[in-house]
């Protein structure tokens, strides 16, 4: 009896109980064509109208029977076809096969509609990509929360499904793919639709680390962001690398051991959805850290409201977006702890102030503190300030500066290890320069003097020791006074007596002629006292007797 042809298939990866096994049964259980033109099933009993019972329908045999030895083919009304043939051992040792813990039948996937009615329902998908993602949409009956991926979505024009990494019928399981063996499945897509990838021999970790995971943890952003030679572009040309350092962000601050909890990188980066990331909108690097620093405020609340008030946030606000925001100076991912060492500090100021720095290096406290690590010597903030940094140029910045030196200079304890004096700022305050600026400063500390404050004579960023040949001080003391006083000379000079009191040692006219009236001048008030109280005496006493 001539062979019936293969019926065409219009549905899913498997269509159940196809056309030509039809064909193959009438073939081997009926004597005529005829007569097999009037039968429509699978293998089993068929009912009085011609049709199978439910139980039959649902029977992997007749699928199994149908289309593990077939030509059949569905034809697509794009032209494209799909073949109906299934590799039965290979169905049986995927990951819902028979050698599975929980196999599936056929029919767990293939229950919508009329897929196992004879024939088959008719396929409505345009084309073979439309029809791919339609079935794919199966695997969620099961797979309800699917793991996360870094192909473009459901939202996409051109979503990557299920399907197209796991097959259909020969799904690995989930330790073949933790193993490395479906990355030729990765390389073969990515080869076809020309989009580049990463070193087919980091796809294991990037599989295991991006995919296998029900959440975006570090592992997940880092299958990425710990490779190098990966940037972002920007509108204006800028490009920013976005290689994370996965060791030094576990070493930072935000790391292993922070006494909080160890940061995630959803923690900070909480707008941002998984891979395909949105468009970045900023036009250049610059502005992208503009628009992100901000994100430091969710933790640092007090540190954030007070760098709003510093002269970096007014001169961002006048438009110098160079100006310093908190990852200019704490960094983003390896963020380190800024004052350990403790010269870090002025380091980290020298990114921006470079010719500053090259000052105060030089000067006593910059060489005491970056070659000696001297931790007693004042760094950047302890003179300007952490986070609510002040403009220094301002009117109330100088007449409050020599309270600024005297925190350190004033103080016995400290001064007394470096046997300086700790006179230095009561000898000035009393002296006519400090008195008029203290004057001024309790009046109107906004009002402008041109008395002398200390940076005056020592200098700000450069200040040597007093006795440096190079100080310009004593060495050279006309000339500091001149910027001044320009007719100042060598006697006018002199007549300072410096911050020392006088001694017998130091300036010892002046220090006779100080004791002298501190002693005349006492007993002349203690004598002309005594003068007073015996004359009221005598007074007291004649109109008693009176």
């Amino acid at each position: 009896m001539p062979r019936i042809r293969a019926l065409r298939i219009k549905n899913s990866w498997v269509w159940g109980v196809g056309a030509l096994a039809i064909g193959s049964l009438i073939f081997l259980l009926q004597p005529s064509a005829a007569s097999a033109q009037n039968v429509t099933a699978v293998a089993g009993t068929q009912l009085a109208d011609g049709n199978f019972s439910p139980t039959q329908q649902r029977d992997d045999v007749a699928c199994r029977l149908c289309h593990s030895d077939t030509e059949g083919q569905i034809h697509l009304p794009s032209g494209e076809t799909i073949t109906a043939l299934v590799d039965m051992n290979i169905l049986a040792n995927s990951a819902h096969g028979d050698q599975a813990e929980e196999p599936l039948t056929c029919q767990e996937c293939h229950q919508s509609g009329n897929d196992y009615s004879i024939p088959h329902a008719p396929v409505t998908a345009a084309d073979l990509r439309e029809f791919q993602i339609g079935r794919s949409e199966t695997c969620q009956r099961c797979h309800a929360a699917p793991h996360l991926t870094s192909h473009p979505g459901p939202e996409s024009d051109n979503p990557v499904i299920c399907t197209d990494c796991h097959g259909a019928h020969d799904v690995l399981t989930a330790a073949a793919w933790e193993s490395g063996e479906g990355t030729t499945a990765c390389v073969d897509c990515h080869t076809v639709v020309d989009v580049e990838f990463t070193n087919p021999a980091q796809l294991a970790q990037i599989i295991q680390n991006g995919l296998f995971t029900r959440q975006i943890d570090n592992n997940y952003c880092l299958a990425c962001h710990n490779r190098t030679n990966q940037f972002m572009m920007f509108e204006n040309g800028d490009r920013l690398s976005i290689n994370i350092n996965g060791a030094a962000l576990a070493e930072s601050v935000h790391g292993e051991d922070n006494s909080w909890q160890p940061l995630a990188c959803a923690d900070c980066h909480t707008t941002i959805r998984p891979y395909p990331h949105q468009k970045v909108s900023a036009a250049s690097e610059r502005a992208y850290h503009l628009e992100n620093y901000d994100r430091c405020a969710r933790c640092h609340e007090t540190q954030y409201e007070k760098s709003m008030d510093s002269v970096h946030e007014a001169a961002i606000e006048a438009g110098q977006e160079e100006a310093a925001v908190c990852t200019d100076c704490h960094g983003a991912h390896d963020t380190p702890v800024p004052d350990e060492p403790r010269e870090r500090i002025s380091h980290t100021c020298q990114q921006c102030h470079s010719a500053i720095f090259d000052e105060y290096a030089t000067s006593v406290h910059g060489d005491a503190l970056l070659n000696d690590s001297n931790p007693d010597v004042p760094t950047c903030i302890e003179c300007h300030g952490v986070h609510d940094i002040n403009d220094p140029t301002t009117s109330l910045a100088r007449l409050r500066s020599p309270q600024l030196c005297a925190n350190c200079h004033a103080d016995e304890e400290l001064m007394g290890q470096y046997e300086i004096s700790t006179r230095v700022f009561d000898t000035y305050v009393a002296d006519f320069h400090g008195t008029t600026v203290t004057l001024f400063e309790h009046q109107d500390p906004n009002a402008e003097t041109n008395k002398a404050v200390c940076y005056d004579c020592h200098g700000v960023h450069n200040i040597k020791a007093p006795d440096d040949p190079n100080a310009g001080i004593r060495a050279n003391l006309t000339t500091v006074c001149q910027q001044c006083h320009p007719d100042a000379n060598d006697n006018f000079a002199a007549s300072w007596t410096s911050h020392f009191e006088p001694s017998l040692d130091k300036n010892p006219l002046i220090y006779v002629v100080n004791l002298f009236y501190q002693i005349v001048i006492p007993a002349t008030v203690a004598f002309f006292g005594f003068l007073a109280l015996t004359d009221i005496y005598r007074r007291i006493r004649v109109r008693l007797t009176r």
